[in-house]
């Protein structure tokens, strides 16, 4: 998306929805058949952010709670180092969602927590409910702080490594 990366080399507030439209090959008026403005652009880069770092895991693939929930860690940890500055973007940048878009994004945010908070549950019946909570919250702040650092490391070593890390930080066994 040519948004994303003009928002990650240029910052939100010094893109135009002129600069979006340019850089997509349409005039900058033309971006508002498709969206509401530049912060309908800057949604719809979080939502694409999202949609890769969730995978669709049938029931059927992983029934067991250890194994479904590795899947999604190992596919978050996927998804972050191969959109390292999309990350970055989101890091950067969610601030400047309005209260409609972001209160959007934060209901996706919480209903992929619940599903993480209700397998790592699975995984340790005998962990209070808040040491759940704190350990998938740890883990998402360890996961989205890829943005935050440039790595040398190539996309795939870095998700095998966060994936590694998220693992250990779970409990989860090794994959």
């Amino acid at each position: 998306m040519a948004a994303a990366e003009l928002f990650s080399r240029n910052g939100y507030e010094s893109v135009g929805v002129d600069d979006i439209g340019a850089a997509a090959g349409v005039t900058g008026p033309a971006i508002y058949r498709h969206f509401d403005g530049k912060s309908g652009v800057l949604t719809a880069v979080f939502d694409r952010i999202i949609d890769a770092v969730v995978p669709a895991v049938p029931e059927a693939d992983a029934t067991v709670a250890v194994d479904r929930l590795r899947v999604l860690v190992d596919s978050y940890a996927a998804g972050v180092a191969g959109r390292r500055r999309l990350m970055a973007v989101f890091v950067r940048e969610v601030h400047h969602l309005p209260a409609e878009h972001a209160a959007r994004l934060r209901d996706r945010q919480r209903a992929l927590v619940g599903i993480w908070r209700d397998l790592l549950a699975a995984v340790h019946p005998d962990w209070p409910d808040q040491r759940v909570r704190t350990a998938v919250h740890g883990v998402f702040g360890l996961l989205n702080a890829v943005g935050t650092f440039d790595s040398p490391l190539t996309d795939a070593e870095l998700a095998g490594q966060l994936g590694d890390l998220a693992a250990a930080a779970l409990e989860l066994s090794p994959a």
